[in-house]
């Protein structure tokens, strides 16, 4: 069994520097550029999937309608990002400069919002009841967060390490699941991977970040 997991293109909230942003968020037109990108990179790998799932976040929805506009997408909000409640519009420098040690402790929840182990408790939740599902191909657009709680479960890395994935915005990332005897097994066969493009709009990204 194979999950394509897209994280969405680029969008307002991630331009403004947010902690999360909210659900009713969009794409930039820099984002939309990402996503018609990532569609035609996904078409000549020749990827076909037979079920797709979306989180209800405005800029999955869009993401996902440029990657395969023909496809039944299935909305599931334990695919969201994060709720990051009171603060989800807050500048994330702002916020990290109020709370310096909030993101070494998975447990403690944004005000108002949840904690990181909530958010994996419920993409795990997810995860489970996906691979009973009579499928060979699962294509998922949503968010870092949730995509890296996905990858930490396969690759068996702690929440107390999250995020320890960071998926470049118009990515895909690749896990394969395996049952054999009963037992399965999963592994990481890509991470990150797209257009060009798009992997250097994410390494620009951080190159500013680490400016002075």
């Amino acid at each position: 069994m194979i999950f394509y997991l897209v994280r969405h293109g680029r969008s307002q909230a991630n331009d403004a520097g947010l902690v999360t942003g909210t659900p009713v968020d969009l794409l930039t037109e820099a984002g939309v550029e990402q996503a018609v990108k990532l569609a035609a990179w996904l078409a000549e790998q020749d990827v076909v999937v037979d079920r797709c799932y979306v989180s209800h976040w405005q800029r999955a929805q869009q993401t996902a309608q440029r990657i395969l506009p023909a496809a039944d997408w299935r909305v599931d909000r334990r695919l969201g990002e994060t709720d990051a409640g009171d603060v989800a519009e807050w500048p994330l420098a702002r916020f990290v400069a109020e709370q310096p040690d909030f993101y070494t402790d998975a447990q403690q929840a944004y005000p108002g919002g949840e904690s990181h182990l909530q958010l994996n408790a419920r993409v795990l939740d997810w995860w489970r009841e996906v691979r009973g599902e009579p499928c060979e191909c699962v294509m998922v657009v949503a968010h870092s967060g949730p995509i890296s709680c996905l990858l930490q479960a396969v690759l068996g890395v702690g929440m107390e390490r999250f995020p320890a994935f960071l998926p470049a915005n118009g990515s895909v990332s690749v896990i394969e699941v395996d049952c054999k005897a009963g037992r399965e097994s999963a592994r990481l066969l890509g991470f990150s991977m797209g257009p060009g493009e798009n992997l250097a709009s994410a390494l620009r990204v951080a190159a500013q970040r680490e400016a002075p």
